[in-house]
């Protein structure tokens, strides 16, 4: 909170000498003055705010204003004791106490911390439960020996710090209790304007009578007990730490409940001057502090003189932890996963109604979110792109994981150090979110999902040549070898495809074909549906043909979308909505309502998933993502955009999928990826077969290394046959029963090898044994046809602008 700036110089207690507020042993059992001089006789604490209660207002008013630090002795009591005793009945008797600015904090789904979300007082709320008796009774020692003794007003402190001060003709010694400390920090925290604070901070008389008119009413409300324990809570310990929580973690590196003595004594040491007695910066007068509580310990019984003698032998032994970061998440252990979770928090109106209050709630109201990062999967996933592309490359890799069924967001990692220091390679951009990239072929998996759910079957085949001139995507670019139509990124790459063939080796002019008979309309919406919209979608027209092979001037996407999306089709054609929490309490331990169930609905039919699934996995079997094959059944798509400005593979096997885009965040077409070097080698050019499916395998087979092998589902006879919702489909595409080979015979056509593939009855995985003439078995890599490079993207680059 702003209130931080008057923390700035000697922390929110008052200001005084060293021990001056404490008593000895024979002291703290005498008769002591108070009031005007009236005996006050030693009672149990019930007894003396009895007692308190009792004693004539215009007495207690006598000794706040004797103790008036700026004011000299002699006169005062006269001039103010009436006026200030009729104003001190009529001053607000209840202190507002609201919870404690405190840090929030993030938990991973197995409930390790992620993050810790710091505003601008860095607390962490100890119970009091938690709080040694050794660390009670250092700061009662030093601060307020008399604190379990007064009703909140300490007189002989009063008398005591009022004569002192007259003697010296000056302010020489304060006279506050921990009580009256901690009304003064309460004060503090709910000032609200620079005014605010310098009032509080202030000596008038009114701020003076109030603090103590609110101190006797703190005192009836909480026990000794909980006063300290809320003081040690609020109070200032100095380099950004509040609270005694957060100063033992800072100072020592352990939590508050396992300091030691010498340790206790120098935390208590603190409060009086933070900046005066910082053991970083002044490491003398830290220890010559240390060791005057540590006799004050001795003084008042609490330790024996031995064990205090003792620990003034011993060094401090700071450890000091750096300050935090500007940015709570450039300390996560996932910092882009952090920074995603802390913008749906900003997003939700169960925070607040306006930005400004849930800010407010995020970095200061204490909260826990668990979330649903899989630190196993998280783990996995950044080993793989910082081992296959250094932090240091001006190429980023990203990679998201979802889990299909729930929609649980697993994993976030991109291969570059989360922070603003752009010199170093360093960036805050959300690369798992951000529509950075075109998805290139990745986007045929929409064309092939509608066109299955309109009715083409799996053996639905074009002559696809080299070059090919649409005249329903009509382009002229004016230049290169297909100035007018679209290509292939081979020229080689030519002949009659049908739907497995032409997805495994990712032909841009059978996929153009395809959608003139889909429509590019219901491309986009199948992509809508199944979670996938570019930023500026309601610009593709319908004769964007470049949309069918992921390209064209809007047709950006984010790794996120494109994971939600293949989710959904891992998931039989459930969508989930993507979710990064499983629950969320404040403070008080009452739940926040930002963290729903899966949100599900069956937006494809399973039977169209199933297919799509089907023809999918061919491709790390036999096509351009074969560098993506793990040791299991698995599904993808690669993806290389024009000029090799970016590349992908996104992938399934039944229980995650995962989404890996590369490129240059720098500016994707303007630092293609040609000449890059990574994974241990230089890459003339990158495909999606290449880098974005070696981070894919890599990271899949250690997520999934414990984790059992579930077969993909087989796709379904009825779609793959072209028949759907009982309708025989009426585009024109081979009928039922009809095979590539007789197609191909009619049309006078040389088949090429390997362009098998016609549908299979029973539910037959398309991708797997049984349909494809080579034989291959199940998850093993095989060889290209037409001796292409394994991975090589072949067929993979559009063309189309």
């Amino acid at each position: 909170m702003a209130s931080g700036v008057t923390y700035a110089d000697d922390g929110a207690s008052a200001r005084r000498s060293p021990g001056g507020t404490g008593d000895g042993p024979a002291a703290a059992g005498a008769a002591g003055a108070g009031g005007a001089g009236r005996p006050l006789n030693p009672r149990p604490p019930v007894n003396r705010r009895r007692v308190l209660k009792k004693m004539g207002l215009t007495a207690i008013v006598l000794g706040l204003v004797v103790a008036l630090l700026s004011l000299p002795f002699v006169g005062a009591v006269g001039l103010f004791a009436k006026e200030s005793a009729d104003h001190f009945l009529g001053l607000p008797g209840e202190l507002v106490t609201p919870p404690l600015p405190q840090s929030s904090t993030i938990l991973a789904a197995d409930g390790s911390v992620i993050a810790t979300l710091r505003g601008a007082e860095n607390r962490i709320v100890v119970p009091g439960n938690e709080i040694p008796k050794i660390m009670r009774e250092a700061i009662v020692s030093i601060e307020d020996a008399r604190f379990y003794k007064h009703g909140g007003v300490d007189p002989q402190g009063v008398f005591r710090a009022a004569l002192r001060n007259s003697e010296a003709g000056g302010v020489a010694q304060g006279g506050s209790t921990l009580t009256q400390q901690y009304v003064k920090n309460v004060l503090l925290q709910n000032a609200r304007t620079t005014r605010e604070r310098e009032v509080v901070a202030g000596d008038s008389l009114d701020r003076k009578i109030q603090e103590l008119r609110y101190a006797l009413d703190i005192e009836k409300r909480f026990s000794k007990d909980e006063i300290l324990e809320r003081y040690l809570n609020i109070a200032y310990f100095g380099d950004g730490a509040y609270g005694i929580g957060t100063a033992a973690e800072h100072y020592f590196g352990v939590p508050i409940s396992q300091v030691t003595l010498e340790q206790a004594a120098l935390l208590a040491g603190l409060v009086q001057s933070p900046s005066r007695y910082n053991p970083a910066a002044h490491p003398e007068a830290a220890l010559a502090r240390r060791n005057t509580v540590l006799d004050k310990m001795a003084a008042e019984g609490y330790v024996s003189t031995t064990q205090a003698e003792a620990a003034k032998q011993l060094p401090l032994n700071v450890v000091k932890a750096p300050p935090p970061a500007a940015d709570s998440c450039e300390t996560s252990s996932a910092p882009f996963f952090c920074d995603y979770v802390r913008s749906q928090l900003r997003a939700s109106p169960a925070l607040g109604s306006t930005l400004e209050e849930r800010n407010r709630r995020i970095y200061e109201g204490g909260l826990v979110i668990r979330t649903t990062l899989d630190p196993l999967v998280q783990q996995a996933a950044q080993d793989a792109v910082n081992s296959t592309i250094s932090p240091s490359n001006r190429v980023s890799a990203t990679e998201v994981v979802i889990q299909p069924g729930t929609g649980n967001i697993l994993a976030m990692a991109v291969n570059r150090v989360y922070g603003s220091n752009t010199a170093a390679n360093q960036t805050v951009v959300p690369l798992p979110t951000n529509a950075t990239f075109q998805p290139g072929s990745t986007f045929k998996t929409f064309v092939l999902a509608a066109a299955l759910e309109q009715g083409y079957g799996t053996s639905t085949a074009f002559y696809s040549p080299a070059c090919y001139e649409s005249k329903k995507f009509p382009l002229d670019r004016g230049e290169g070898d297909c100035p007018r139509g679209f290509s292939n990124s081979d020229p080689a790459e030519a002949g009659i495809y049908d739907i497995p063939k032409g997805t495994w080796d990712s032909v841009n002019t059978f996929y153009v074909q395809l959608a003139e008979k889909t429509g590019i309309p219901a491309v986009l919406e199948m992509a809508k549906r199944l979670g996938v919209t570019p930023p500026k979608a309601d610009k593709i027209g319908s004769t964007d043909g470049a949309t069918a092979i992921g390209g064209g001037q809007y047709m950006y996407v984010s790794p996120l979308q494109m994971a939600d999306a293949y989710a959904t089709i891992a998931g039989g054609g459930v969508r989930c909505t993507p979710r990064f929490a499983t629950g969320a309490v404040d403070s008080s331990h009452d739940p926040i309502d930002i963290a729903q169930p899966p949100q599900c609905e069956q937006v494809l039919a399973k039977g169209v998933a199933d297919t799509v699934t089907s023809v999918l996995a061919g491709v790390p079997l036999h096509g351009t993502g074969t560098k993506a094959a793990i040791d299991r059944p698995s599904a993808g798509k690669t993806g290389t955009t024009d000029e090799f400005s970016a590349a992908w593979y996104v992938g399934f096997t039944p229980q995650i999928t995962a989404a890996v885009a590369v490129g240059d965040p720098m500016g994707a077409e303007s630092h293609p990826l040609r000449g890059v070097v990574a994974d241990g080698r230089t890459w003339p050019r990158v495909f999606g077969g290449d880098l974005p499916a070696i981070i894919w395998s890599k990271s899949m087979r250690a997520a999934l290394a414990n984790q059992p092998v579930v077969p993909l589902p087989g796709a379904d006879p009825t779609v793959a046959r072209g028949i759907k919702g009982g309708l025989q489909n009426t585009p024109p595409a081979p009928a039922p029963g009809q095979g590539l080979g007789d197609l191909l015979q009619n049309l006078g056509q040389q088949i090429f090898p390997g362009t098998g593939g016609q549908p299979q009855g029973g539910g037959t995985p398309l991708g797997q044994p049984g349909t494809d003439q080579s034989g291959q078995n199940q998850g093993q890599p095989q060889q290209p046809q037409n001796g292409a490079e394994p991975g090589s993207g072949r067929g993979d680059q559009p063309a189309a602008h």
